[in-house]
């Protein structure tokens, strides 16, 4: 069984959360709950997962957790990478370890055992999820993502993924970089070397490129994981995504 890690601090104000009368999107109503919440039942209804710990802001989570979800509370520290490590420092450092954003409310059960069954056997330090553009348009074509051409074809990333807490926790300066690019695809393969970028240009530049590349740059054996679970990559950042998550969650 895997710890799961939820990732639902960095509260901030923004038109969405104005609107929504929040200061964290996490804990927007959703006919009656907040959404952290279904992300919260959908880990706590899947078999493989074990413990649940979710990093934001103390008080709204301890409210939450006397409504009867059950999960460790760590205090939010800053940016993204200061709360990752906050929650994979309360995880089996050696164990392979699930990292959920908190914005991902239609994500259930059988979505979560379906992205873990796909990274067995389970010998890499990180497993990313990538989703065709084709897949994403067509279960909701509202969503807007960013994609990036490969030799695949138009590729984009999920909201949730694996990895061991242990090569994290010694190479998070590795990450900086990367994560600050991680929606600017253009700005990422400029890190790249030449042949990459001459790849790109003339689309032969393939996904297995790029686990090689990034292996070596962060030290780690990664493996992209070609997924059809498009509910990992409908996110809350804009209100039209809170318009089109209501009229799913209605149907």
């Amino acid at each position: 069984m895997f710890d799961a890690v939820v990732l639902a601090g960095g509260g901030k104000l923004e038109p969405l959360t104005e609107q929504e009368g929040v200061s964290n999107k996490a804990f927007i109503q959703l006919h009656g709950k907040p959404l952290l919440a279904y992300i919260l039942e959908a880990l706590q209804r899947a078999p493989s997962v074990n413990r649940l710990i979710v990093i934001g802001p103390d008080k709204e989570l301890a409210e939450l957790r006397d409504e009867g979800y059950s999960f460790k509370i760590v205090s939010e520290r800053g940016g993204m990478l200061d709360n990752l490590g906050a929650g994979l420092e309360n995880t089996d450092k050696n164990q392979a370890c699930l990292v959920v954003t908190g914005d991902i409310p239609l994500l259930n059960a059988e979505v979560v055992e379906n992205f873990l069954a796909l990274c067995k056997p389970y010998d890499h330090d990180l497993y990313y999820p990538v989703l065709s553009r084709e897949t994403c348009l067509g279960s909701f074509p509202e969503t807007e993502r960013t994609y990036v051409r490969l030799r695949e074809g138009y590729l984009t990333g999920g909201n949730l993924g694996l990895l061991k807490p242990a090569w994290f926790l010694e190479n998070r300066a590795r990450l900086e970089l990367f994560i600050s690019y991680r929606k600017k695809p253009l700005k990422l393969l400029r890190i790249l070397p030449l042949s990459f970028l001459f790849k790109y240009l003339f689309k032969t530049l393939a996904v297995k490129d790029l686990e090689s590349y990034l292996s070596r740059l962060l030290n780690l054996k990664a493996r992209a994981v070609f997924c059809d679970c498009v509910e990992i990559a409908v996110d809350v950042d804009k209100l039209s995504d809170l318009v089109l998550i209501k009229k799913v969650l209605e149907q």
